[in-house]
Parts: structure tokens; sequence; C-alpha cells
């Protein structure tokens, strides 16, 4: 098996340094580590600072880090194109911290008025800043993917259960301070149009969820089913693990987009090795009396620096179902351990051999 070697970015330097960075620069000029670039590596260090039992700072020292860099650009160079570039999804910095769960970097962002004056535009799926807000993505996965809810796929889930955990500690309130700074700095409320986004871009939600949707406020009622659904799959799995469902139902698809109105790809699939990863694990070759050769592609979701969800076909010659069984999981095990920057979908192939 083959891989790339990972790659590691650092962040800029504090705040000062970037002031004077940007004063000697002209204004259409780059800066070595845009807005975009920022929030893309604060989500991988926030879920490293996380997984470590002794860190020398907090979730929140990174993410007051970031937020001073934003703001000494902001007043050094007010209205600078890398405060609204948008990525290869069409978001801007605002929805990357407003889908992060970032409310200080929320803040330093609004602080600029060219910011402000863009707060209501609209990315690829349709959704803005203030959605993304409500949609909660840092708390509400189990709503948009129950399927995630079976001991095959909860091996990608710790990481993300812990950045949740780290959120309900506080009882979630830096996503509601996110949707009160958007909505203080006019960000519109548009909850029946932010339904038709969400549910085009969760299409595994369940029908009771759908049913609940139609009456129920957006956040709380997202917010409500996916730590209901997540409290009751822990209990169970502690009580007996036998008794949760082993894999998602039969042809269930977990990557389906982003994608645009016409419901096509908004942009193609990535590689692993053009996302800048900076943690990549290699899957465990598993324990099996089978010998052979395997191919299987990966198509992963990666949110805020860690793959979410993934979907795993078998390519070339048919094996027998518990054979790929097995290889899929060691891949997902392994796809458990990447840290790459940013919001992304990518294709990976994993060719096994056994003699």
């Amino acid at each position: 098996m083959t891989f790339m070697p990972s790659r590691s970015h650092l962040l800029s330097t504090g705040a000062l340094l970037l002031t004077l960075l940007y004063a000697l620069q002209p204004a259409h000029a780059q800066p070595a580590r845009t807005p975009r670039q920022l929030i893309d590596n604060l989500g991988v260090e926030v879920r490293q600072i996380l997984e470590t039992s002794k860190p020398d700072k907090t979730p929140e020292d990174a993410e007051r880090a970031v937020a001073a860099q934003i703001m000494a650009l902001s007043q050094g160079a007010p209205g600078h194109l890398s405060l609204t570039e948008l990525n290869e999804y069409g978001r801007t910095p605002l929805m990357l911290a407003a889908r992060g769960g970032y409310p200080l970097v929320v803040q330093a962002l609004l602080a600029d008025p060219g910011v402000k004056l863009r707060i209501n535009v609209r990315d690829a799926e349709g959704a803005t800043a203030w959605m993304e807000a409500n949609f909660a993505p840092t708390l509400t996965l189990a709503a948009c993917q129950p399927g995630v809810l079976t001991a095959e796929r909860y091996l990608l889930l710790p990481p993300y259960l812990r950045r949740m955990a780290h959120l309900l500690k506080a009882q979630g309130t830096a996503i509601g301070a996110i949707v009160r700074q958007l909505e203080e700095a006019g960000a519109e409320a548009q909850p029946e149009d932010a339904k038709r986004v969400w549910l085009a871009r969760c299409p595994n939600a369940t029908p009771e969820l759908r049913a609940a949707l139609a009456d129920g406020a957006l956040m709380p009622t997202l917010t409500r089913e996916a730590v209901s659904r997540q409290s009751a799959f822990n209990k169970a799995a502690l009580e007996n693990i036998a008794s949760v469902p082993a894999r998602p139902p039969e042809g269930m698809k977990f990557v389906t987009g982003p994608s645009g109105p016409d419901e096509g790809p908004i942009s193609p699939l990535l590689t692993v090795h053009q996302m800048n990863c900076v943690r990549m694990a290699h899957p465990q070759v598993p324990r099996t009396d089978w010998t052979g050769s395997i191919l299987l592609k990966a198509i992963a979701q990666i949110r805020d620096g860690i793959v979410e969800t993934a979907d795993i076909q078998l390519i070339g010659e048919p094996q027998r179902p518990n054979v790929v069984e097995v290889f899929r999981k060691a891949i997902l095990m392994a796809l458990s351990g990447y840290q790459c920057p940013g919001d992304h979908v990518f294709e990976q192939v994993f060719q096994f051999k056994i003699d």
C-alpha cells in the first residue's frame, strides 16, 4: 500500500506581526495565511487539543488567537478581499466560522464592514451564514446521518464526539451566541428556507424528524434529535453492545454532495494528496484466513478537519461479504485518524494484498 507523506502547516505569528505585514503590503496582495486558511487550521488544532490528555492551551485559546489575527487584518486592511473570499463550495470565512461553532471568530469577522455587507450571501447549496449556524453541525451529525449510530460506523465518531462534548459542557452557548451575533449584524432569519436546504443536505434524515421540523424551530429540533439519539445509542452500547445495529441499512449513502441547485456536484472530488493533511493513519491489515488481493474505494466527507462520513465500495472482482466487511472496517478505522484542514469531499483507493 502506498501513501504520500503528510505535510503540516504552522499558524501565522501573533496579531502584531500580522498587522505590520498588512501595513507593508499593497491592498490587493494576498496574506501568507488567509482567514479561510486560519479557520481551516483552527479546526485541526482544536481536534488536537481535545485529544491531548494535558494540553497547554484550551480550544478557546486557539480560537482567540485566530480571532486576533483576523481582527488585525480587518483593522490594518479594512475590506480585504480575503475576508470574504469563497472556497470551492462557495462558502465565505463567516460561513466556515459559523458552521464550526467559533463565536470569537464570527465576532472578529463581523467587525469588518465588507463582511457585514455580504452577510446574507449564499453558498453553492443555497445556505447563508445564519443557516449554517442554525444547522449546528458540531452538535447535530446524528440528526443528519442517523446511520453513523451503528457498531461499524461508530469507528469514525470519537473525534466528533470530543468536540460535541466540549461544546455541550457550556450548554451549547457558543452556537446560540453565533446566531445572535449574526442577527444583530443584519443577517436575515429565513427558517423555512433553512429547513429546505438542510433536508436537501441530509437525505438520510428520518421521517419522524422531517415531521418534527415541519412545525418545530430548526436548531432546537435538530439538536434535541441528535443529542437524544446519541445518548440512547451510548446507553444501549454500554448495556449490551450486541443490541445496537451492526451496520447502516443496505444501500444507504452518506456522501451526497455538496451539490448545486441542479443537484449536480459543484466541485470535483479531491484526492487525499490535494488536501495537505497534517495526519493520515495507515490502515492496519486485519487478521484473516483469507488470501488474495482486494481493492476498495472510499469517498469521504471532511468537516472542520476530520472525516465524519464515508462510503466505501468494492472495486473489481467480487469478494465474500464478510471479507469486504473486515477490510471496510480497517479503512474506517484509518479514516478516523485523518486530520485535514477544511471542509472537503475526497476519494481514496485502498489496496490490500495478503499471500
